[in-house]
C-alpha cells in the first residue's frame, strides 16, 4: 500500500507541475490558435464554412466570418448568380481580407461603389489565406465555376510565384501537400493526403514548446545561398536580379497555372484579368533594406528589384494571353509605403481604398464591368473608434488600481500617494519588458523569431535555479520525504507552498527580478 501512495505522490507532483507550466504559458500567448482554414483533399486547405474567427496584431484587431460556402462574403442561397454581372475576385489573403475588416476591404468596397451607381454588379471573395496562384486556379476549376462568374480577377502576389513551382507548403507544423501545375497546364496531382497527425501533445501550449526547442515538425529546407554568400529564403528569390537555377521551375509551374485559368476562361467564355499586388518595398526604402537583410541574405540594392515580382506575373501573364492590370504608378500616388501596415505586410485600409479606386476606374476603362450612368463617389466607410484603448492600457490601469487599493489596505500607515507610484514604476519595468521582447521577436528572421520564448523560459528558470543555489537540495529533500511517505493527497499544497516560498527568496535576492515576481502575487 505505501508503494501505491508513493507512486500517487510522484504522479500527482508531476501532474501538478505540468499543470502549472501550461497554465504558465497559455497565459503568455504560447497556447494553442484556433484556425481559419482545414485539410482539403484537392485544394491542400480551405476556409471552413460558417465559421468566425478574431484575430489581431500590433496594428488591427478584426473578426473574420465565412458563409455556407467557405467565402469570406454574404450568406447566399446557391452558388449560382441572382441575374446580377458577377465578379470572382481570386488571391491569397490580400483578398480575403488578413488585417482589415471587410468594410475596409478593396473587394467589398469596390462592390459598394458599383451599388451606389445603381450597378447590378456581384463580387463574390474567393480569396484564401496562404494560397499561392495555383491553388487560387485550381479553387476556381473545381468550385469557382458553379458561382457562374462573368469576370474573374485574379490578385496574385509576389510570395505565390516560387510556392507555384512547389508541390509542398512548408509550415511552422510541417509540411502540407498542394496543388501544382504543369508547363503546359494540367494538374499534376489529385487528392492529398492529410498532414501527419503530431499528436494531443501538439495542441498543447508545452508541446508547442517543445516543438520550437527540439525543431519541431520535420519541414523541408526553403533556403539558398543568395548573391552575398548568406543564405536566403527561396520564397524571395524573385527579387533577385541574377535569378537562381530554380527560378526555371518557378516560371514554367506559374506560367502553367495562368495557362490553365486562361484555357478555361476561353471555354466558358468567362473575362479574366490578372492583377499582381505590388509588396510595400516597392515604394519604402527603410523596408527594403529590412527585406534584404531578413530574407535576401544581406545583399545589396543593386542586386534585387521590388517591382520584379509584379513584372513577371504581367509577362507571364500576358505570355498566356490573359489581360493584366499594373496598379504600382496608382498605389505610388496614393502615398505608396504609407498604404501598408507597418508591422503587418499587407495594406492597411487607406490602401485597401486606393486599391479600390484604382480598380473601378481601369475596369471601366476595360469595359470589363456593365457602365453606368450615374456618378457616385466611393462610399465612405462608417466612423471606427480610434482602435479602443489598448489591450495591454486597460491591463496596466487595472493592474495599477488592484495592486494600488491592495498595497493601501495592507500597509494604511504609509503616505497614500507611495503605493500607486510604486506600483506604476514596477509594472512599467515589467510591460516594458515584454513589448521590448515583442518587437525583437518582430524584428528577428522567423526561424530565430520562433526559439526566443523558449529561450528566454530557460533562461528565467535557469536564473531562479542558481538563485536558490543550495535551497534546491532542501526543496527536493522535502519534496522526496513527503512522497516516500505516501502523502500523495498532500503534494499539491506542498507545490504550491515551495514554489511560492521559492519565488519570495529569488525575489528578496535580487531587486532586478523582483517586480516581475512581486506584480504575480
Amino acid at each position: 500500500m505505501k508503494a501505491i501512495n508513493v507512486l500517487l505522490a510522484l504522479v500527482v507532483s508531476l501532474l501538478v507541475a505540468v499543470l502549472v507550466f501550461e497554465g504558465g504559458l497559455r497565459l503568455m500567448g504560447f497556447g494553442p490558435q484556433e484556425r481559419l482554414v482545414d485539410f482539403h483533399p484537392n485544394l491542400g486547405w480551405a476556409k471552413k464554412p460558417n465559421f468566425e474567427i478574431d484575430r489581431s496584431g500590433k496594428e488591427y484587431d478584426i473578426t473574420i466570418r465565412t458563409n455556407e460556402y467557405g467565402l469570406v462574403d454574404d450568406s447566399m442561397e446557391s452558388r449560382r448568380k441572382p441575374g446580377a454581372y458577377r465578379v470572382l475576385a481570386l488571391g491569397d489573403s490580400f483578398t480575403q481580407g488578413f488585417s482589415v475588416e471587410r468594410q475596409d476591404l478593396f473587394v467589398d468596397r469596390l462592390e459598394s461603389w458599383w451599388e451606389a451607381e445603381g450597378r447590378d454588379i456581384d463580387v463574390v471573395n474567393a480569396g484564401t489565406e496562404a494560397y499561392d496562384t495555383a491553388q487560387s486556379v485550381t479553387w476556381f476549376l473545381e468550385e469557382g465555376r458553379d458561382f457562374d462568374p462573368d469576370l474573374v480577377l485574379l490578385f496574385a502576389y509576389e510570395n505565390d510565384l516560387y510556392w507555384n513551382s512547389q508541390a509542398v507548403y512548408t509550415t511552422p507544423d510541417g509540411d502540407r501537400e498542394k496543388p501544382r501545375f504543369s508547363a503546359t497546364g494540367e494538374r499534376e496531382k489529385m487528392g492529398f493526403d492529410p498532414p501527419a497527425d503530431s499528436g494531443w501533445l501538439s495542441t498543447t501550449a508545452t508541446g508547442k514548446v517543445l516543438g520550437k526547442l527540439t525543431g519541431g515538425p520535420a519541414a523541408t529546407d526553403q533556403s539558398f545561398t543568395a548573391p552575398s554568400g548568406k543564405p536566403a529564403f527561396k520564397e524571395f528569390a524573385p527579387l533577385l536580379v541574377e535569378e537562381p537555377d530554380f527560378m526555371a521551375d518557378v516560371r514554367a509551374h506559374t506560367r502553367g497555372a495562368l495557362l490553365a485559368l486562361q484555357q478555361r476562361c476561353e471555354q466558358e467564355g468567362i473575362s479574366a484579368i490578372v492583377v499582381p499586388i505590388p509588396s510595400r518595398s516597392v515604394y519604402d526604402a527603410g523596408y527594403r533594406s529590412t527585406v534584404s537583410n531578413l530574407y535576401l541574405g544581406g545583399v545589396g540594392p543593386d542586386q534585387w528589384a521590388p517591382d520584379k515580382p509584379v513584372e513577371l506575373f504581367l509577362e507571364l501573364a500576358g505570355d498566356v494571353g490573359l489581360a493584366t492590370l499594373d496598379p504600382r504608378e496608382a498605389l505610388g500616388e496614393g502615398a505608396g509605403g504609407d498604404l501598408y501596415f507597418e508591422h503587418d505586410w499587407h495594406l492597411n485600409p487607406e490602401g485597401n481604398a486606393v486599391f479600390a479606386s484604382y480598380l473601378h476606374d481601369e475596369l471601366d476603362r476595360l469595359g470589363a464591368v456593365p457602365a453606368t450612368t450615374q456618378v457616385a463617389a466611393m462610399p465612405e466607410v462608417p466612423a471606427r473608434e480610434a482602435g479602443g484603448t489598448p489591450f495591454a492600457l486597460k491591463l496596466y490601469v487595472g493592474l495599477l488600481v488592484f495592486l494600488s487599493v491592495l498595497y493601501i489596505s495592507t500597509y494604511p500607515q504609509e503616505p497614500k500617494w507611495q503605493p500607486p507610484l510604486k506600483i506604476a514604476v514596477m509594472l512599467g519595468v515589467v510591460f516594458g519588458l515584454f513589448i521590448g521582447v515583442g518587437k525583437l521577436q518582430a524584428a528577428l528572421p522567423p526561424k530565430i523569431s520562433g526559439l526566443l520564448a523558449p529561450v528566454l523560459l530557460i533562461g528565467i528558470l535557469g536564473f531562479v535555479a542558481y538563485k536558490l543555489g543550495n535551497r534546491l537540495g532542501t526543496i527536493a529533500e522535502l519534496m522526496k520525504a513527503f512522497a516516500l511517505r505516501g502523502h500523495w493527497y498532500l503534494m499539491p499544497l506542498v507545490i504550491v507552498l515551495l514554489t511560492i516560498g521559492s519565488l519570495l527568496v529569488v525575489a528578496a535576492s535580487s531587486p532586478l527580478v523582483a517586480p516581475f515576481i512581486y506584480t504575480l502575487f
